[in-house]
């Protein structure tokens, strides 16, 4: 028997229907606002992210042939929560666009006035680096590093439209985020959403919370702590029994690579090892009014030996590091990077909670200072914090503290070897060791070589 085949439907046959939206608050002032950088912030389930899914797609029947980026830390995230919002809710039901690839394997939607909304996850930055675009949005934007958030603003210049803008969509995180930071610099122009924004929650016409509401801010009113100040309240909070509350008052923003305002008189490293768990490097220079300024980080999983000797060589090459105050769980790292040329000091401190009275010390007495490109650092800082409602004489929670300990390593190393003229005497818990020499501390005219010391004065 001859096979009859299955009669497709043409695409003319699918009718599209539109979905109705209004916006209100601040997804209304979205669909004005022209400026290069914006911030959408706010609670949860306030209607940002569908807001801002429905002004790229406004402008991509607007403006023929442009191309908006839609993207979030990882590209498989986007499939179950993006993309969700996109063909549910903001296209139109049966809509071409949307034949063809699956969510979880669609790279983009091309409309048919060649407007294209491409997906992306920010793991694989060359898919957004070999392309232009004319409007970008990132989801969960608190996810991302102000790397990436970098590497997309300058990938706005597709022209197509009249403005080229980037967007982050957001909850509120930690204040020592460097999206915060961003806000507070005046870099990006903040649109602040609120519950009564979306209309499945509030009812504009009568001024009163729906039913799903009420049930929804229920459920975000009984959270506790941090969570439910973002979350529900909208607050940039951090952690409840934050270890350093203060950090994020001694950020200071510096362009990378550049020195502190005060002379040098030591510049050193912090290690932190790590395979499973990320190592961090931290380079720190300390100043001539005794302030300690964390000037460069390092931070990765699964660091081969040959790799983090190159990034030791590096920092050395850019800040002329004298030595490094190294975690002493991985001699074997230790004696090999000895023997490549690295002064290195094994650190065996009194304890976790001794290390943070004197990283403490030096904030209280403004002796600490970050600077913003340290991204890692300061995430972990905004999240470091104690058991329960937070007791000092108890160690905190172990985890997420990589670059935290190497800062540990590196203030209670300077503290204890470091003076003025030179690196003293060494106490029993802690062994110097060098390429030259593994008994003595280096001469006390040791002075640190910069590119321009002459800038410096004396």
């Amino acid at each position: 028997m001859k096979r009859v085949p299955r009669m497709r439907r043409k695409p003319a046959d699918i009718a599209e229907t539109q979905r109705a939206y209004e916006p209100f608050g601040a997804a209304r002032r979205l669909m004005y606002c022209k400026d290069r950088e914006l911030m959408m912030v706010g609670p949860a389930g306030t209607g940002k992210t569908r807001a801002v899914l429905e002004k790229i797609f406004i402008c991509a029947q607007k403006y023929p042939a442009m191309r908006a980026l839609l993207a979030r830390k990882t590209r498989a995230s986007m499939s179950q929560s993006v993309l969700v919002t996109l063909e549910e809710k903001v296209l139109p039901v049966g809509y071409a666009a949307m034949r063809g690839a699956g969510r979880a394997r669609r790279a983009s939607y091309r409309l048919a006035n060649r407007s294209e909304l491409v997906i992306a996850g920010l793991d694989n930055p060359d898919r957004i680096m070999s392309t232009e675009f004319d409007l970008a949005a990132v989801f969960e934007a608190t996810e991302i590093d102000l790397e990436d958030w970098e590497k997309i603003l300058t990938r706005l210049r597709n022209g197509v439209m009249p403005y080229q803008q980037a967007i982050a969509d957001c909850n509120p995180g930690a204040p020592t985020h460097w999206l915060h930071q961003r806000l507070a610099a005046g870099s990006m122009t903040p649109l602040e959403s609120v519950h009564q924004d979306n209309p499945f929650f509030f009812d504009a016409a009568r001024q009163c919370w729906t039913p799903a509401g009420v049930a929804y801010r229920a459920t975000l009113g009984r959270l506790t702590g941090v969570r439910r100040k973002r979350l529900l309240d909208g607050i940039w909070a951090a952690a409840e029994g934050a270890v350093y509350p203060t950090f994020a008052d001694h950020i200071i923003p510096v362009p990378p690579h550049q020195m502190p305002p005060a002379r040098p008189v030591r510049i050193c490293g912090g290690i932190d090892w790590g395979w499973t768990d990320s190592m961090a490097i931290l380079v720190g220079v300390l100043a001539a009014d005794d302030r300690l300024y964390i000037v460069d980080e390092f931070y990765q999983k699964e660091a081969l030996a040959h790799q983090i000797y190159q990034v030791m060589r590096d920092l050395t090459d850019r800040w002329s590091v004298e030595l490094f105050f190294c975690d002493q769980s991985r001699p074997e790292l230790i004696k090999e990077f000895i023997s490549r040329g690295f002064t290195c000091i094994k650190r065996t401190p009194e304890g976790v909670l001794g290390g943070i009275r004197q990283v403490t010390e030096r904030i209280m007495a403004d002796r600490l200072k970050v600077y913003n490109s340290c991204h890692e650092l300061i995430k972990e800082a905004a999240n470091y914090h104690y058991h329960g409602a937070g007791r000092p004489e108890e160690a905190p929670v172990s985890k997420d503290d990589h670059a935290l300990d190497a800062l540990r390593y590196l203030v209670t190393g300077l503290d204890q070897h470091a003076d003025r003229t030179g690196w003293g005497t060494p106490p029993a818990t802690a062994e110097i060791t060098s390429p030259a020499a593994t008994a003595s501390p280096p001469p006390a005219d040791r002075r640190i070589v910069l590119p321009s010391e002459a800038i410096w004065g004396e």
